[in-house]
């Protein structure tokens, strides 16, 4: 797994790519000390190069996303792919995560 971090004012953008399984998902635990999850700082995880989500990597997710409500920032996934969405649907997880189409993103959270 491959995460790029992009550090703006009030939000983060994660671009990860490759899968996010139980062999990855300590990387992206790694990579999140470095990202702020405090009050109104908002945290979004670009999927739209992650072609692989099992069990554990949507444990990490869910964890992280806890994490950052806990101090009161914002949690959203983009670009998830229209399989791992299913895996989202089945799993109860659309209702749970804030998940915006990759235009919404861009136009919200722009990393460029």
């Amino acid at each position: 797994m491959e995460v790029k971090v992009v550090k703006k004012d009030t939000y983060t953008v994660l671009k990860l790519k490759g899968s996010l399984d139980i062999y990855t998902s300590l990387d992206l635990k790694s990579s999140m000390e470095t990202v702020p999850v405090d009050k109104d700082h908002i945290l979004v995880f670009d999927m739209s190069q992650v072609d692989y989500v099992d069990s554990s990597g949507i444990g990490t997710l869910i964890k992280i996303a806890n994490k950052v409500q806990d101090g009161e920032g914002e949690f959203f996934i983009t670009g998830i792919k229209p399989m791992i969405e299913k895996i989202f649907k089945v799993a109860g997880l659309t209702n749970y995560f804030q998940i915006l189409t990759k235009e919404e993103a861009e136009q919200k959270f722009p990393t460029s």
